[in-house]
């Protein structure tokens, strides 16, 4: 025990002025006459006895209640024993959870609401001599100043929530750096959050002696929540005209079956599909939603359900970007080839440009998706180059290698590709034994493997033979396990070898029905798919489908629907492949559209993180737990945090004031000398009287 004014012990020598007084009592005794001395046997005296005792009690409670007295203006303090009193200015750093979890309720209040409140009550539990810091989950450079403690109030007053999602751990280690910055004797941390699973990482966070940390634990009242967590496209690219299927991820978090959930799905605000889904407890289910593009251009789509109070989650957006045709070109390495003309130019979607190796020039590609090496004798090593880096930005590359082709120099051009190298020709009749429907040539063709599709017959081919670092997928796979046709992924783009000519002399495959599909979709897959939609609040390199000139050109990035909210994006182009960093911006969810000098270009689509919408939370045993394993031993939780926390902190921070407890007791001594006081003169009355 401690006293917040220890000079005011030295009024402990008053205590001497009853003893003083007991001791030289100076009382004068007078005679009183009685007519008749019998009638003193009636009197009720004091024995001597009695007459000493009292005066102790009257001694005792006059000593005690100066005692008591000198205490409370000395003000005693009882030290917790997990904290030492601590004496000094304080830097105060407080965190609150504005994050979309806290958009829950408590039963009585939102828990942001709720978390403002506690922390203005962590600020009233301080001096206004001592500084403090305000920390969200938005994290910006506002964040990193010291406020005064009517700054820090205002401030406090100003959060709303966000769609910012920080993991705990990141944030203490910012709060801990930025204190070891101030010049305050005590360092306090204060955590006010629901400490969602799926955002605390204890074993990460700081251990620093120096600073003392508090966890606020804010309970929901329920954790149910059903959200959309992802999609798929059920295509690599889309095209006008085209059907697109779109499976949903449907998530509920609550402890009831969902039956009959909506599942609606809207391209360009207008609704094109429309689902439903049974949702079990704690589980995951799909919906399959299908549209047909019929517009071109930037589809601004949006999935939606119905959910409440957690509602950031029930939106999913995505941008679809439909190119009306494709821009292909053909090298011919002989004569043209009549089968792969037919095939191309009766299509609207593909335009398709027809040239001999001798008028090629493999210096400018730009402005096509696909080139198609046909039979050409021999590859040379800048046409290599040229292609590679092609592919690297996204385009796709088909090699059909020609019956006489020069072994060396295709394998030397091969080699940049990390693809297999060719081996010996072989003769002879072989028939195709294995198609890889599973290949995104065959998405939506067929209907599983068709036990009896007609299957190709080739008149000789050129084996590939793997290397341990090359990595190729079979399309259409021979008899003997050789590779008919090898898909090989380089960079952002596609390579496709095709081991023999595609003529009636070298094989049958031009003339069934699997050559449509599998040529026609070499086309169409070359387009660079939609870019999947971002998650807000972290720094991404987003792949751009369309070309950008930052140099002299005006570059922005606009919500659709909201033409006065522009952003200037950070666009980076490596050869003919933009991207965008976002630099976790935008800050709001939806769909968007990049311009340059004021012409759409296309769309990108930004969500939500789903991280908060796992209704999954730590309560104070868990974090007491977790943080005992982790040896943090400077870290406490708030046992009760519905009582107020000025009170609370004071006491830890200060150690419980026992002065009230000691005006109490010294008044009480004063009632009970009274109250002596009051029998001694009663008793003197009667025997007056008497």
């Amino acid at each position: 025990m401690t006293f917040s004014s220890p000079l005011f012990l030295i009024g402990l020598v008053a205590v001497a002025i009853p003893i003083i007084v007991h001791l030289f009592n100076f009382r004068r005794y007078k005679k009183v006459y009685f007519s008749n001395v019998d009638r003193l046997e009636q009197l009720q005296t004091e024995t001597r006895r009695q007459s000493n005792l009292r005066q102790l009690l009257i001694l005792a409670a006059r000593i005690l209640a100066i005692v008591f007295l000198v205490l409370a203006f000395a003000r005693p303090v009882l030290s917790r024993g997990d904290n030492d009193v601590r004496t000094g200015a304080n830097d105060v750093s407080i965190f609150i959870d504005n994050s979309f979890s806290m958009e829950n309720s408590d039963g009585n209040i939102v828990l942001l609401d709720k978390a403002k409140m506690k922390a203005r009550e962590i600020v009233s539990a301080y001096a206004p001599g001592d500084r403090f810091q305000l920390l969200t989950c938005d994290v910006e450079g506002r964040h990193f100043h010291w406020l005064s403690k009517e700054e820090m109030l205002s401030a406090i007053d100003d959060v709303q929530v966000s769609g910012s999602t920080a993991m705990l751990a990141d944030i203490v280690g910012r709060q801990v750096d930025f204190l070891h910055g101030g010049r305050g004797a005590n360092r306090y941390v204060y955590m006010i959050s629901d400490f969602q699973a799926s955002t605390v990482e204890i074993d990460e966070m700081p251990v620093d002696s120096s600073v003392y940390m508090t966890f606020v634990p804010l309970a929901s009242a329920s954790g149910d929540n059903v959200y959309i967590d992802s999609i798929a496209l059920g295509a690599p690219a889309i095209h006008l005209g085209n059907g697109v299927a779109v499976k949903v991820w449907i998530a509920n978090e609550g402890d009831e079956n969902l039956d009959k959930v909506p599942v609606a799905l809207y391209v360009n605000e207008k609704q094109r599909a429309l689902a439903t889904v049974d949702l079990s407890a704690r589980s995951t289910s799909t919906a399959d939603l299908h549209f047909i593009v019929d517009e071109g251009g930037v589809l601004n789509c949006r999935i939606e359900t119905e959910d409440y109070p957690v509602t950031f989650d029930n939106t999913y957006y995505f941008s679809l970007n439909v190119r009306e045709r494709v821009d292909c070109m053909i090298v011919e390495g002989g004569e043209r080839n009549p089968f792969l003309a037919s095939l191309y130019d009766g299509d609207s979607s593909v335009r398709c440009n027809m040239m001999s190796v001798r008028q090629m020039d493999f210096s400018n590609l730009d402005g096509h998706d696909m080139i198609l090496l046909d039979e050409l004798p021999s590859i040379t090593s800048g046409m290599a180059q040229t292609l590679h880096g092609f592919t690297e930005q996204g385009g796709t590359v088909v090699i059909v290698i020609a019956a006489d082709a020069d072994q060396s120099s295709y394998n030397a051009a091969l080699s940049l590709f990390a693809a297999p190298m060719l081996g010996n020709k072989q003769n002879g009749k072989t028939t195709a034994a294995v198609v890889n429907m599973d290949n995104d040539l065959y998405r939506n063709v067929f209907n599983g493997k068709n036990s009896e599709m007609e299957l190709p017959t080739v008149n000789g081919y050129w084996r590939l033979q793997p290397s341990a670092t090359s990595l190729h997928e079979s399309v259409i796979t021979l008899a003997g396990g050789d590779d008919y046709i090898c898909h090989i992924p380089c960079g952002e783009g596609h390579l496709y070898i095709i081991t023999a000519p595609l003529r009636d002399a070298y094989s049958d495959f031009v003339r069934q029905a699997l050559f449509v599909p599998t040529m026609y979709n070499m086309a169409l897959y070359s387009v660079r798919p939609a870019a999947l939609p971002a998650t807000l609040g972290r720094e991404q390199m987003l792949p751009l489908v369309a070309r950008y000139e930052t140099e002299g050109h005006s570059v922005r990035l606009k919500k659709h629907g909201d033409d006065d909210a522009e952003l200037i994006p950070d666009i980076r182009s490596n050869g003919g492949l933009c991207r965008m960093v976002t630099h976790e911006m935008p800050t709001e969810a939806g769909n968007y559209l990049l311009l340059q000098d004021g012409e759409v270009k296309e769309g990108v689509s930004f969500n939500y993180s789903r991280a908060e919408s796992k209704m999954q939370f730590l309560g104070n045993d868990a974090l007491e737990s977790m943080a005992g394993d982790f040896g943090l031993d400077n870290v406490s939780i708030v046992p009760n945090p519905d009582k107020p926390l000025d009170t609370y902190l004071r006491e830890r921070m200060e150690g419980r004031g026992l002065w009230r407890w000691c005006l109490i007791i010294s008044l009480l001594m004063l009632l009970v000398e009274i109250i002596l006081l009051r029998v001694k003169v009663s008793g003197s009355q009667s025997a007056t009287e008497a």
